[in-house]
């Protein structure tokens, strides 16, 4: 059971890296030829000063991924940005599907026997950002689709927090999101982000997840960035509702914080 809570803490890890940033807000993009880099953050370029391309490249070669954010609107008074997503996560369902073995048993997250079929997934939102003297208040909507080529048996689903809500939209065809963020840069070196996140899957057992991410940010003159918090995931699942603090470390059998360490390409300094 330890084996089966760390694949999942490490593919809830990989798979919600996207979600961790110290950008101002989901709306503000990095300037053009900015990049950075994280130990469980995707790879961010700034293609453009109003284009931005993001994939992760650990997770990209068990589910090829990649995410566009345009923006629409730069100003002082607010800024707007669409975002959206493609990913493939075939390849990464079998990889959890065949798990790993020991002491002569296999554990996996999905039942063996099952057939995974292809799937791609696409994702779109609407970003609004306005700064106020005491932080950067943003929001956010969109819709996700899943498409499946071929039969998709609903008992390979992944009834656990983070990844049920997100996955199961190859179940559901089509899921809903929504959001806000809050960003404060408290001095020049510390900042702190805080969202709420809503995701619903219509006509599925398990129709919605309450997420809450808290982060600190510690940045320095060597283009360095250290980021410390915790995410809650309280939502409904078909086995009923449950509410977790991730991530969580099954070598402890307990809740740890959210550490990572991000590399930028330039000073962390972003059109706004």
């Amino acid at each position: 059971m330890r084996l089966l809570h760390l694949i999942y803490t490490v593919c809830t890890g990989l798979l919600l890296s996207g979600n961790v940033s110290a950008l101002q807000s989901p709306a503000y993009l990095l300037s053009k030829k900015q990049w950075e880099v994280g130990l469980f953050q995707p790879l961010k370029f700034g293609f453009s000063d109003r284009i931005n391309f993001s994939t992760h490249p650990v997770l990209f070669f068990v589910m090829p991924n990649i995410s566009i954010k345009a923006v629409h609107r730069n100003s002082k008074v607010f800024s707007s940005a669409a975002r959206y997503d493609i990913y493939y996560p075939t390849k990464l369902l079998k990889t959890l599907q065949a798990g790993s073995e020991v002491g002569g048993e296999t554990a996996s997250l999905i039942a063996p026997g099952f057939k995974i079929p292809h799937m791609i997934g696409f994702s779109g939102d609407y970003i609004v950002a306005k700064p106020y003297k005491i932080g950067v208040f943003s929001m956010y909507a969109g819709v996700n689709v899943g498409l499946v080529f071929g039969n998709l048996d609903s008992r390979t689903s992944i009834d656990l927090p983070l990844v049920y809500h997100r996955l199961g939209v190859f179940h559901n065809r089509y899921g809903v999101d929504m959001g806000f963020d809050f960003f404060k840069q408290v001095t020049k070196a510390l900042s702190f982000n805080f969202d709420i996140d809503l995701k619903f899957l219509p006509g599925l057992p398990g129709s919605y997840s309450f997420e809450n991410k808290l982060l600190l940010f510690l940045e320095n003159a060597k283009r360095t960035r250290l980021s410390v918090g915790y995410k809650y995931v309280y939502g409904e699942f078909p086995h009923g509702t449950q509410g977790r603090l991730l991530p969580y470390l099954p070598i402890l059998e307990s809740w740890v914080p959210i550490i990572d360490i991000q590399w930028a390409g330039k000073r962390g300094k972003y059109k706004n």
